[in-house]
């Protein structure tokens, strides 16, 4: 069977003209697989070697990125590509690829057959009072055996989609608003409970039939340059997951979006198992400001404002963003489904991001019950104006609103950095600075070079007080650098959860650059994002992988998610160089053991932190449950317990009475600003940060370690 199907192949892209006896290779595709091989052989960080080991392993990349939601190849068909196992580095050395070819061919001929299958199924009532359900994980359910399990599998999967479009079709049928469609936070619309209806089935069925079609027609017109974005990409993540290949139109919306002019809503949608996820929400956009969209949540379907949404599951993730992203002022509604199991529809208007949300801010925490007040700074991302002399950069801003607090007389100071996932080096070795006299803040090393050390040298320091690093999974990078120096210097006590783990440096690559004068018409290339360096505490463990390890851990809402570079293939792993040279915080430090033994005993009798640590089990549990019911009163029975439990957590979170959110600008200013206003209250109702008080106030109470 597998030599049938693979002869049946070669002849198909013979007979295309796709591949010719004896014809040399493309120029195109030669150049640009050896220029890659090259950057990545000679200057990955990794330094790992092209060769059977490494081949093996991309062949299983690839194989699972051809078909990621495995919705359409067979066992037959992977059994077919097998002789190719160990052919990987060979073509990438030599540009061959006759590999990717052959899996696009193979791809092409299931999508069509599918599209006959589909058909069929659409074209007949679903009976959704069946005792039926479906597997959703991709890797729980494996690659179909043949094809009438293929045809079962695609059964199953239509029909999920038919209920999920016939509940929201019934939701707009009764009024019933869609979450967030005004712009602001509401509670969760749970669906309601009404007789069938065979005339609403058929209209949801009608439009995930033409959803389907539009999926098949863009697999079948997929373009070669996706074809080998996609092979590229099965090796470079070999190396680690942040180094890849943007083909040359990825590479322009790469461009676009770094550009902060991007007008859409601020999302950074991926690709995870053939579902389109939100990998991570701008600061400043309105997704961010919204509050409603978060990581990890899925996109089934994409609305053009009162447009029929579009499915999207199975689609690239660019042509996925392309619907997401649009015209400033217009609106798209978005069908996603929560980590926990919840179906919303959510309502955005576009907009581009709003910088002044991602500047620092501050605030002024009194205490009444400790009858002391505290600084608070948070930073949603280090930013840096290169472009212009004097422009806004975040060590600057922090150092104001440290002054502005310090004015104030506080007793402690709070650096929040939870979400925070970087930025610039130079900033966070400035930030560091802010709190240190001077000496070295973090170790950059190369693959061919000894550790290069970046030092605060100015010797001033902005607060000398009690300090309390908030982090948690979401602080990556140069919160990273901060969060580590800070504690290395006993300066700090790093409060919260583990962070990210990412100590890894990209830079991007444009490969047109590397071109010959005389190759200028093989451009444009596209681009490479290389891992070329690490990063190091002082005290020489490397922040990769480990993150930081907080001295006082708390229950994080966001624990559920299991995030970080410890969960991700093929990240590079932990590991040290020498120690630097340096001196300890002049001060005597208090006793770390009895400080975060009292925050414990705190913990175990705060209801709010028995509330997130309930909520994190309850989604922990609900994240392994991947079968879904196929049965309409069972699935919105589940559906109405999911939505009344996410509103009895969201009606727990209120303020705490004692604790008041202040201003640290002119109280005048904040009448008109009614988002920094609801941000103040915001911070009244965070136990994680009316827990950081109570940390400070240990701070200057607890024993002293001399």
């Amino acid at each position: 069977m597998k030599a049938k199907l693979l002869l049946v192949l070669l002849l198909s892209l013979l007979l295309s003209g796709a591949l010719q006896p004896g014809a040399r290779l493309p120029e195109r595709e030669k150049i640009l697989s050896k220029m890659i091989g090259n950057w990545l052989a000679n200057w990955h960080y990794s330094g790992k070697k092209i060769d059977d080991e490494f081949s093996a392993k991309s062949f299983a990349q690839y194989t699972k990125y051809l078909d990621n939601g495995k919705n359409f190849l067979i066992q037959a068909d992977l059994e077919a590509l097998k002789p190719f196992t160990h052919k990987f580095d060979d073509s990438l050395l030599s540009g061959d690829f006759t590999v990717p070819r052959l899996g696009s061919e193979l791809l092409r001929q299931r999508v069509l057959q599918v599209q006959g299958f589909a058909r069929e199924i659409l074209s007949r009532p679903f009976d959704f009072s069946l005792e039926e359900s479906i597997e959703l994980d991709a890797d729980k359910r494996g690659t179909s055996r043949d094809l009438d399990q293929l045809r079962s599998w695609w059964g199953q999967w239509l029909k999920y989609l038919t209920l999920t479009q016939y509940i929201n079709l019934q939701k707009t049928d009764m009024t019933v608003p869609a979450e967030g469609a005004d712009g602001k936070k509401e509670a969760d619309a749970a669906p309601v409970a009404a007789a069938f209806s065979p005339g609403l089935e058929a209209k949801a069925r009608l439009a995930v039939g033409r959803s389907s079609e539009r999926l098949f027609g863009r697999l079948l017109k997929e373009r070669s340059e996706e074809m080998q974005s996609l092979f590229f990409n099965s090796l470079t993540s070999i190396f680690d997951p942040h180094s890849q290949y943007f083909p040359p139109r990825a590479k322009e919306d790469f461009d676009i979006e770094m550009s902060g002019t991007l007008e859409g809503i601020g999302a950074l949608l991926g690709d995870d198992d053939g579902f389109i996820k939100i990998f991570d929400v701008i600061a400043g956009s309105p997704a961010w400001i919204q509050g409603i969209l978060k990581v990890e949540d899925v996109i089934l379907k994409v609305g053009q404002g009162d447009e029929e949404p579009v499915d999207i599951v199975g689609m690239s993730v660019a042509d996925a963003a392309r619907l997401v992203r649009g015209r400033k002022g217009s609106m798209v509604r978005l069908t996603v489904r929560k980590p926990d199991g919840r179906i919303l529809q959510v309502s955005l208007v576009r907009n581009v991001v709003e910088l002044k949300e991602t500047y620092a801010r501050s605030a002024l925490l009194a205490n009444d019950q400790l009858k002391r007040s505290f600084g608070y700074v948070y930073l949603p991302k280090f930013y840096h104006d290169f472009n212009r002399s004097g422009g806004r950069n975040a060590a600057d801003d922090v150092k104001k609103e440290i002054r502005k607090l310090t004015a104030l007389g506080v007793d402690g100071m709070i650096l929040d950095l939870r979400g925070n996932g970087g930025g610039a080096l130079e900033d966070a070795v400035r930030m560091s600075g802010l709190f240190i006299e001077k000496g070295p803040v973090v170790q950059v090393k190369d693959r061919h070079s000894a550790p290069q050390v970046y030092e605060d040298r100015d010797g001033e320091i902005s607060w000398d007080g009690p300090l309390v690093i908030l982090v948690n999974s979401f602080s990556a990078s140069a919160s990273e650098i901060v969060a580590a120096a800070l504690q290395d210097y006993r300066r700090a006590l790093v409060v919260g959860d583990q962070t990210f783990g990412k100590g890894t440096v990209q830079v991007m690559l444009d490969l047109d650059r590397f071109l010959a004068p005389d190759q200028g018409h093989l451009k444009p290339l596209g681009a490479l994002t290389l891992t070329v360096q690490k990063y190091y505490r002082i005290t020489g463990g490397s922040t990769q992988y480990q993150g930081v390890v907080p001295d006082i851990p708390l229950p994080d809402v966001y624990a559920y998610l299991e995030m970080g570079e410890k969960t991700q293939k093929h990240s590079l792993p932990w590991d040290t160089v020498a120690s630097l040279s340096f001196s300890t915080w002049k001060e005597s430090h208090p006793g770390l053991a009895e400080i975060r033994k009292r925050s414990e005993q705190r913990l175990a009798v705060n209801p709010r932190f028995r509330s997130v640590a309930d909520n994190v089990t309850r989604l922990k549990k609900q994240r392994q449950k991947t079968i879904a019911t196929l049965n309409i009163d069972k699935f919105m029975a589940e559906q109405e317990s999911l939505h009344r439990q996410a509103e009895a957590y969201r009606r727990e979170q209120v303020a705490y009475p004692h604790l008041r959110a202040l201003t640290s600008d002119d109280p005048a200013a904040l009448e008109a600003d009614e988002k920094r206003r609801e941000w103040l209250e915001d911070l009244r109702q965070d136990p994680v940060i009316e827990e950081a008080t109570r940390i400070l106030d240990d701070l200057r109470t607890a024993p002293p370690v001399f």
